[in-house]
């Protein structure tokens, strides 16, 4: 089995289009830990450029904003009583 290595970094600007694993990286680090498995599972526009997923950032990176504004919050700790 080969490893796909992501060809971001977060010093470079973001990509228009991206492949699961390099998506999950971009989500990673600007809102929360994602794998592209999970990634996988989101009802995303796929291309399939040369057999390869391709997937547009912009679209991603909205969808994932909207899971965390609807996430549930709560307070932790028993400090506080």
């Amino acid at each position: 089995m080969t490893f796909k290595k992501a060809n971001w970094e977060p010093d470079k600007p973001l990509p228009r289009f991206a492949d699961r694993k390099t998506t999950a990286d971009i989500i990673s680090h600007f809102y929360f830990p994602v794998s592209p498995r999970t990634i996988e599972t989101w009802p995303l526009k796929v291309r399939r450029p040369n057999r390869a997923a391709v997937l547009e950032v912009a679209e991603a990176m909205s969808f994932a904003e909207k899971k965390l504004e609807d996430a549930v919050t709560y307070k932790q700790g028993g400090a506080w009583i």
